[in-house]
């Protein structure tokens, strides 16, 4: 087993700086997710990692070697892709042990590690089948046999749900997870699917544009992110956002004339902010008071466990998530924060300004 560091890695595409001074500590043991929009970066660095993207400045460290020069099938490591890419014309054994008879390990020791692989993963009575005699989910995980039976340092998984529908993809979740506590190896995960970053993760990556924007755990990202974008990306629904100006030490105003008393915090000066507020922490009530925001309900969408509320605030947009709700669409009702679930973002950058 091992670990991964990134230290200001670069990567260029036909002169255009794409991935930008990344770096990052990745513990041995550890299960890694990568995560951001489509198009962030986020498998140019997995590939970086495996070798298979050279890396154009900076160096990536597996365990105590500096790989950057090492050809991808001596780096240790072994990789899972979206499409599976399984041999139809081979059986799932011969898929699973393609790898190690190129090693040319022994048919003993090869048999070995198929069994105990197709036992792991519950694939022992499929070894005899095509890939296309398999389901999607029985696919994936033959695509993560092949790669268990290497013993790798470090396995790299990129979308390798993303082609699954949501059940399989629930029920593929809960197996990788059994899967890094039964083997403890380092595991780094890339996905745009924020649920699957927050289940499996034990340290979440979380990038745009080439950047990453935070580094941390699940908790950390969600209850403490760094930035709007952060904010705004990790939860579901997303965070609301609420224009406002700072009018005193302690005090803002919405765009509605309202205004909320942030008690003990002292305000910077900054007039434009963004207030954030997760959705469960909006809490409704049918009668004006002092302090209360007037919310007009445009849409209700029941979950069966619970509704979304679509309302608006003004002319701000505000989602609100109940676990019941009388309340129907049209209806005017009082919303309230309280002042230590309110995040304030910067009104000109991305930045998290303080949290109430």
């Amino acid at each position: 087993m091992a670990g991964v560091i990134l230290e200001n890695v670069v990567k260029v595409f036909d002169k255009t700086e794409v991935i930008h001074r990344v770096n990052g500590v990745f513990e041995d043991g550890q299960f890694i997710v990568i995560v951001g929009p489509s198009g962030c970066g986020k498998s140019t660095v997995l590939r970086m990692i495996a070798g298979l993207e050279e890396v154009s400045e900076g160096t990536v460290m597996i365990g105590d070697r500096v790989v950057n020069e090492v050809e991808p099938k001596d780096r240790e490591i072994a990789m899972v892709f979206q499409n599976y890419a399984l041999y139809p014309h081979m059986t799932v054994f011969n898929n699973m042990a393609y790898g190690l008879k190129l090693q040319k390990l022994g048919k003993d020791e090869i048999k070995k590690r198929v069994d105990e692989a197709a036992r792991l993963l519950q694939l022992s009575d499929f070894l005899k089948r095509k890939p296309r005699q398999l389901s999607g989910g029985q696919r994936q995980r033959v695509a993560m046999g092949r790669a268990l039976v290497r013993k790798p340092a470090v396995f790299l998984f990129d979308e390798p749900l993303s082609n699954l529908d949501a059940k399989l993809r629930h029920q593929m979740r809960v197996e990788l997870k059994k899967l890094h506590k039964r083997l403890g190896t380092t595991m780094i995960y890339v996905t745009h699917d924020q649920v699957e970053a927050m289940t499996l993760a034990d340290r979440i990556v979380v990038m745009n544009d080439g950047n990453i924007e935070q580094i941390g755990t699940p908790d950390e990202i969600y209850h403490n992110p760094a930035s709007k974008f952060v904010a705004g990306f990790i939860g579901s629904p997303p965070m609301n956002f609420i224009r406002a100006r700072i009018v005193g030490k302690n005090e803002l105003e919405l765009l509605d004339g309202t205004r909320l008393i942030l008690p003990g915090q002292e305000l910077p000066t900054e007039s434009e902010v963004l207030i954030g507020i997760r959705p469960e922490k909006i809490k409704l009530f049918t009668e004006k008071k002092e302090g209360r925001i007037k919310l007009e309900i445009e849409l209700v969408e029941k979950l069966g466990s619970g509704e979304l509320l679509y309302s608006r605030i003004g002319e701000e947009s505000i989602v609100v998530t109940l676990a019941e709700n009388s309340a129907e669409v049209a209806d005017t009702c009082w919303a309230e924060f309280s002042p230590d679930d309110l995040y304030l973002f910067s009104g000109e950058a991305d930045g998290r300004i303080i949290q109430g």
